[in-house]
């Protein structure tokens, strides 16, 4: 569905900008912007130069996108779970927004067959995640935080993401930092302590530190200990190497 609305969208810049018709009925909404589609699907590697010199990418595009979709996913998971403490909904919209899970998701949508790049893409997948926030950002420019939050909501929850499974899915972030200590031979601590009581839910808040090799690189807040050691332990592979949490 989505796909061959890129598909259409994608038709509408080629070199004569023929006019072929768009799936519009299909996003819940008219593109005013059409500049702004092509762009999203546009990676560095295949930037494509302008008047004024600056290069036309998807990069600035992704940026935004990145911190609309969080936006909205954390209003979704707010509402969806209204007793839930602000580790586990951190915890939740870090699955559903990480790099992998954006990858599934431009993948089932279509937009890997859509990316404009110079790159392997067999070895730079995360373009495929690049390129769906950069597409976020630009509904957003393009028709504003509403109508953005409807389309996150209705085409892409609705038929993409299961928010039951995603909470079922089991990611220890402190098992995986073990293991690549020890494959890595290097010391790794956490400390952990309780950190007084939570205002609203008046249950007590864990705060934990982690240091590899005496270096603290990770820092989280949980309502229990092994929460905030789970927090702190995915600060600290992002801190390492991002692809450790890709594979989380």
């Amino acid at each position: 569905m989505i796909k061959s609305i890129i598909q259409s969208i994608k038709l509408r810049f080629l070199p004569k900008r023929e006019f072929y018709g768009l799936s519009f009925d299909l996003l819940g909404f008219t593109p005013n912007k059409l500049d702004l589609y092509e762009q999203a699907l546009v990676h560095k590697s295949a930037s494509i130069p302008c008047k004024d010199g600056v290069p036309m990418n998807n990069e600035r595009l992704e940026y935004l996108g990145d911190a609309i979709l969080g936006s909205i996913t954390a209003d979704i998971l707010y509402k969806y779970f209204p007793n839930k403490s602000e580790g586990f909904l951190t915890q939740i919209r870090s699955k559903i927004v990480s790099r992998e899970s954006l990858n599934k998701l431009a993948l089932a949508i279509g937009l890997d067959k859509q990316v404009m790049s110079n790159v392997n893409l067999n070895n730079n997948k995360h373009i495929y995640g690049d390129a769906f926030e950069a597409l976020i950002g630009a509904i957003y420019l393009d028709q504003g935080y509403s109508v953005t939050k409807t389309f996150i909501e209705d085409k892409i929850f609705r038929n993409y993401i299961n928010i039951e499974e995603v909470v079922n899915v089991e990611t220890n972030f402190k098992s995986k930092l073990i293991e690549w200590a020890q494959k890595n031979k290097k010391d790794v601590v956490f400390d952990t302590r309780e950190d007084g009581l939570d205002q609203v839910m008046k249950l007590p808040v864990f705060i934990s530190e982690v240091e590899v090799e005496k270096s603290m690189l990770g820092k989280g807040i949980g309502a229990s200990k092994k929460e905030a050691q789970q927090m702190a332990a995915k600060e600290a592979l992002m801190q390492l190497e991002e692809p450790l949490v890709a594979t989380a």
